[in-house]
């Protein structure tokens, strides 16, 4: 025989039979669930009202997850004064004093961009507001400035 070659299978005499194999036996079945105490009857009448009661439990053994606590939020104490100095910036610059807190408001509102960016809204509203504030007091004091001067010259 060559190396290359594969040998013949061994083939059994031919009185030589197979004993037959057994079945596995079959592992004890699990008794049915009793019925759930949850289940509601159905009603007497297709009009009649629903019963109150605990929602039927799909499958046994099943527990509807809990609620999970959540964490505890970053702060954004500096976002939200940004924003509230902004939104007062602008109520004040009506009557000639919003130019301070409408300015603290864009001050604290780029200081809350760098160190807040997961409050975005906050600072950005107290950005935005800061600078109409301030955009509304400036035009409000030139209008009082204006009214002063026009005054004053025909006072002579």
């Amino acid at each position: 025989m060559a190396d290359n070659e594969i040998p013949p299978v061994p083939v059994p005499p031919a009185g030589a039979g197979v004993p037959p194999v057994e079945p596995a036996p079959t592992p004890p079945t699990a008794p049915a669930p009793p019925a759930s105490p949850y289940a509601a009857a159905p009603p007497a009448s297709p009009y009649a009202a629903p019963t109150a009661g605990p929602a039927p439990v799909s499958a046994p053994g099943y527990a509807p997850p809990a609620y999970a606590p959540q964490g505890a939020l970053p702060p954004q104490g500096l976002s939200i004064t940004s924003m509230i100095l902004g939104i007062g910036g602008i109520l004040l610059s009506f009557v000639g004093f919003g130019f301070l807190p409408s300015l603290a408001a864009v001050i604290t509102g780029h200081m809350a961009q760098k160190r807040q960016p997961h409050a975005k809204a906050f600072w950005l509203t107290g950005i935005i507001t800061g600078y109409v504030g301030l955009g509304i007091a400036i035009i409000t004091g030139i209008v009082v400035i204006a009214i002063f001067a026009i005054a004053a010259s025909y006072s002579n």
